[in-house]
């Protein structure tokens, strides 16, 4: 093998680990905005704000800053 070979060999190693590394970031982003929107859903039903955090595995102050009491 090459020494352009071993490098382009590196690189694609490495785009391929940054993009498995983007998806994951992506997935944990999207998965956190659905809980919010959740939580805004439930906000506008009138539930009380320890129970939304249960609900959405939200922490109580996030949820609480939604609702305009922290």
């Amino acid at each position: 093998m090459t020494w352009a070979v071993k490098m382009a060999d590196a690189r694609y190693d490495g785009y391929d680990e940054g993009y498995e590394k983007g998806i994951s970031i992506g997935l944990e982003r999207g998965a956190h905005q659905t809980k919010l929107e959740t939580a805004r859903s439930m906000l506008s039903e009138g539930l009380a704000p320890q129970m939304m955090a249960r609900c959405t595995n939200l922490p109580l102050e996030t949820v609480l800053k939604l609702a305009g009491k922290v």
